[in-house]
């Protein structure tokens, strides 16, 4: 992945292509801008607030959190909405255009999405600056892995970038052509992967679009490697148990998700059919975000899940009533586990 933008360091722990970022702004003053954030990185979106701030444009910090680029805000209050943390893979970008005709500039490691009648939302990536300590304690741990299992493929999240690049390099190994998503993996997904982050969520989705791939989590903040098989297999039998339990369902909600990269209309149809197939009642509910707050009050047994896939396996045990996917239901066999993105 080129990262030839020029990085600039932020909040002393953060690497910004903050001109790429400001070439795409007008900075025309009173110029309203928004910057978003995910919550980890909320010093960073505070340092960039304040330098278009001294810049003159009218700068706000969201408060909201953001939980990849399907997740970004279209208030038309502002000009511009900058989001920053997240790479955009196609299966988000398509609905996106889909959904708001939205015309696509890509500058380098910024992409800019011209939103009709609606602000431009620049994409931009945020690094976590390699710290020496955490690295001589990542090196000797990578060390030790890779004599009992050598040439695993190192992969990362957009975030993780440069810590990836630096392990690849000093071990001689292949590191993945792009950052993946939650949702999505770009590349032939090879046997084994050392995945450079931090936490399950991304690591595990090697495992949901296929199980028979060994991943190792070289957790970077945590100073540990471990094998992420037992928690793949934690998340598979709550999704199996929740899959047994909406069968039993009579009134079932079809969920659609108001996230601009989440949005599928042209699902509602065929989910109808399905779900009547089944013999079930079936209610469409409009939502924003599809937590546990709005589906454990809905007035249904059940909930079928057309925003992000990744609400229907990772939070399974948040939820007080069976949640699947949309993909699940749409499968020949809905208790088909090898592919549990299909979206």
């Amino acid at each position: 992945m080129d990262i030839g933008d020029e990085l600039f360091e932020v909040a002393g722990a953060y690497l910004l292509p903050l001109r790429g970022i400001e070439d795409t702004v007008n900075k025309k003053a009173g110029t309203k801008v928004l910057i978003e954030t995910p919550l980890g990185f909320k010093d960073a979106g505070l340092e960039l607030s304040r330098y278009f701030s001294n810049k003159g444009l009218d700068t706000h910090l969201s408060g909201r959190n953001v939980w990849g680029s399907c997740d970004f805000s279209l208030v038309r209050d502002y000009d511009y909405v900058i989001h920053l943390g997240h790479a955009l893979p196609p299966n988000i970008l398509r609905t996106i255009i889909t959904n708001f005709r939205a015309v696509i500039d890509k500058r380098g490691v910024v992409t800019v999405l011209n939103i009709r009648d609606g602000p431009h939302v620049i994409l931009a990536p945020i690094y976590y600056k390699p710290q020496p300590e955490l690295l001589s304690r990542l090196k000797s741990i990578v060390n030790d892995l890779i004599k009992a299992n050598p040439n695993p493929v190192v992969t990362y999240a957009l975030p993780y970038l440069l810590y990836a690049r630096t392990i690849a390099k000093e071990f001689e190994l292949k590191i993945a052509s792009e950052p993946i998503t939650g949702c999505f993996i770009g590349f032939p997904i090879p046997d084994t992967v050392l995945f450079i982050g931090s936490g399950y969520f991304y690591p595990l989705t090697f495992k949901f679009l296929r199980p028979q791939t060994v991943v190792y989590l070289l957790d970077v903040f945590r100073g540990v490697v471990e094998d992420i098989e037992h928690v793949y297999r934690r998340y598979l039998a709550m999704k199996v148990r929740s899959i047994e339990e909406f069968r039993k369902a009579k009134r079932v909600g079809v969920v659609l998700s108001r996230k601009p990269g989440q949005l599928r209309r042209d699902l509602v149809e065929p989910l109808i059919d399905r779900l009547r197939e089944m013999n079930k009642e079936v209610v469409i509910i409009d939502a924003d975000e599809v937590s546990p707050d709005v589906v454990n009050n809905l007035p249904v047994d059940a909930v079928v899940n057309t925003a992000c896939p990744r609400v229907g396996i990772d939070d399974l045990d948040r939820f007080a009533k069976p949640v699947i996917n949309v993909g699940d239901l749409l499968k020949r066999n809905i208790l088909d586990l090898n592919n549990l993105l299909i979206w």
